[in-house]
């Protein structure tokens, strides 16, 4: 603003803070809900812990009769470094929790560890459907038969879709050494806190537009399924990511779908859904500025230019695919899309279009054999 002490007749000049490139959203902040051993730990309220020492302050150590303790180290043993803890008494208070969660924005993760009911996990994935700014990362149901049309794996899968992928499914649970006595049996417990520290990591290290798989679970022991080609493929077909062990390596995740429906392919992969969330949120924030700014051709202009300089420095990342940033987006403000009866409400519309990548799931080599003038190749 023009300093109005300046009454003499002439041209002024004052400096503005031009709007400011668009900031990526948090992609990895985590939010578990469960039972805590702590007697008087508050209930239904997030709480955010930055380490695993916090956790025990607040909610208490480990109890083998509870899988949140276990699931929140599992977090930072893998890579997180934010997560919002919701205690309850029981499941009959998750749509209390879920309600405490809804106003936290930079959450992108949720878990419910160790419930494997099918009802209840359908509750977060609408959650998550609803707000669309995070995805649910769910446990499998121990079963010795995975592929058993009415087994409870089976069974829990059918009532998990989500048609645009804001769940994803892990399988089987993982084995632990007890911290209590390290003697002893390894405890068995659920996945979904160490993948959810997995994703956290990747992002870090590589982007949200990697597929968090072909990644090491730090703190698995073993598993407490081995999983052979045949039947990781068949789970992998219906959506279901497997963990496996390989000769010589430790437990890893070698899958990263959602549980959209077999046929909506654009959806299926979740580093995908996670990356068109990200760009979302990311464009929403920093787009903020324009509300209640002239709805003209100028104002265009500016989101055009402030949305296309994002999205290139997404581009640049390798998460869109394209030689050229115009192969990979495009973005458009302008009349045909906002005509005056529009306007006149107050309205203004833009169409962004991106071409986010996918994962290799499939690496196909066709080998043959080669004297210096034929080739036999093997299909």
């Amino acid at each position: 603003m023009i300093d109005v002490t300046k009454t003499a007749p002439g041209v002024y000049i004052d400096e503005i803070t031009p709007t400011g490139p668009i900031q990526g959203a948090g992609t990895s902040t985590a939010a578990f809900i469960g039972t805590v051993s702590k007697a008087d730990a508050v209930l239904n309220t997030p709480t955010a812990v930055t380490n695993w020492t916090a956790f025990v302050e607040q909610f208490g150590d480990y109890d083998t009769t509870k899988t949140l303790p276990f699931a929140v180290r599992g977090f930072f043993e893998n890579g997180g470094t934010l997560a919002y803890v919701v205690a309850y008494k029981d499941t009959g208070q998750l749509d209390t929790a879920l309600a405490a969660l809804r106003p936290l924005q930079d959450i992108s993760l949720v878990c419910l560890p160790g419930v494997v009911d099918g009802p209840l996990q359908r509750k977060v994935i609408t959650e998550c459907e609803e707000l669309a700014d995070r995805v649910a990362i769910l446990d499998g149901a121990k079963d010795p038969t995975p592929l058993k049309a009415d087994g409870a794996l089976q069974t829990q899968r059918k009532l998990l879709e989500s048609k645009s992928g804001f769940a994803a499914l892990y399988w089987p649970w993982i084995k632990v050494i007890d911290p209590k006595n390290a003697q002893a049996d390894p405890l068995s417990i659920p996945p979904s806190g160490h993948i959810a520290g997995i994703i956290a990591r990747s992002d870090t290290e590589r982007g949200v537009h990697k597929a968090p798989a072909n990644e090491v679970i730090r703190g698995a022991i073993a598993l407490d399924f081995l999983l052979d080609n045949t039947t990781h493929g068949a789970l992998n077909n219906l959506n279901i990511n497997g963990l496996r062990v390989f000769p010589g390596r430790p437990p890893m995740v070698w899958g990263a779908r959602t549980t959209a429906p077999k046929d909506n392919t654009a959806w299926r992969n979740l580093n995908v859904r996670r990356l068109m969330s990200f760009i979302e949120d990311s464009i929403v924030a920093g787009t903020n500025w324009a509300v209640f700014e002239p709805n003209n051709i100028a104002l265009w202009k500016r989101l055009e230019l402030t949305i296309s300089e994002f999205l290139t420095r997404v581009w640049q990342s390798g998460a869109l695919f394209g030689a050229t940033a115009a192969e990979a987006f495009y973005v458009k403000i302008d009349q045909e899309l906002n005509p005056p009866d529009k306007r006149a409400l107050g309205q203004l519309f833009g169409e962004i279009g991106v071409a986010p990548v996918h994962p290799a799931e499939y690496i196909i080599f066709r080998i043959g054999m080669w004297d210096g003038g034929a080739q036999v190749t093997e299909v």
